[in-house]
């Protein structure tokens, strides 16, 4: 039986509790979250070699048949992708969004829920989950998930959660050409395989921002694709790496 999704009130509850929170952010110890400890004893989840940035792949995260029912929900709440900073580019980011954390599903509730345990911070510490779709010739031009420090776009976007920590990334499909993730500073690219999740810290352990997540995802020669996409932020309710919550999703 699928489990109860939380009522607005109570959502409302936890991020009114979470702008009241002072408590100061253990980047550290954000660092050190449940995934970088269980890939060397967790199937399909592996550590990118790197110095540079923390990087990890996890397939088969997501089953086919929930990957594929997760597109049949996208696909009915479909809007254009938009962006906080173009940077004077309209076209940086051509692709479809749907706003999966906007609706009353049990199977949203599953995926975030089966994401933050995933990651292992809490949910509430998260954005709504958000899903994409790319056609031929669709793309989201280089770009980085945080907040750019010391531009317009810093203070409206982190004032009240904090500055974006990790991204869980989820391909939905396989793409027979195209599609992949690059990230061209360090030199490594993932190609979109159904159910394979790739999750990063745009963190440096000191919380500063790390450039080297700069990432594109790459437009489709062939076929459409989809994903889906959650980003974790600094700010939350409770404790950041307990579970006192995970039960009410």
């Amino acid at each position: 039986m699928a489990k109860q999704l939380v009522p607005d009130s109570e959502i409302a509850r936890v991020f009114d509790r979470a702008l009241e929170s002072t408590a100061p952010v253990d980047y550290a110890a954000l660092a050190n979250c449940s995934i970088t400890r269980k890939f060397t004893e967790t199937a399909g989840l592996k550590k990118i070699a790197s110095r540079k940035a923390q990087v990890f792949s996890w397939e088969n995260f997501l089953t086919p048949d929930e990957c594929e029912k997760t597109i049949d929900v996208i696909n009915q709440h479909l809007r254009p992708s938009e962006v906080t900073d173009t940077r004077g580019d309209k076209y940086v980011r051509t692709s479809s969004t749907c706003d999966l954390g906007d609706i009353a599903d049990p199977h949203v509730a599953m995926l975030d829920r089966k994401i933050a345990e995933g990651l292992g911070i809490h949910w509430s510490y998260s954005e709504p989950t958000q899903g994409q779709k790319y056609e031929v010739g669709q793309e989201f031009k280089s770009h980085t998930d945080y907040f750019e420090p010391r531009t317009k776009e810093f203070e409206p976007n982190t004032a009240e959660r904090g500055q974006r920590t990790w991204t869980f990334m989820i391909y939905l499909n396989s793409t027979p050409e195209g599609g992949a993730t690059r990230f061209p500073r360090l030199e490594k690219l993932f190609r979109p395989k159904q159910g394979m999740a790739v999750i990063w810290n745009n963190l440096n352990a000191d919380g500063s921002v790390n450039p080297f997540t700069l990432h594109h995802g790459m437009k489709p020669r062939q076929g459409e694709k989809y994903i889906i996409t959650k980003w974790f932020r600094e700010r939350g309710w409770g404790p950041m790496f307990d579970d006192p919550g995970f039960s009410k999703l």
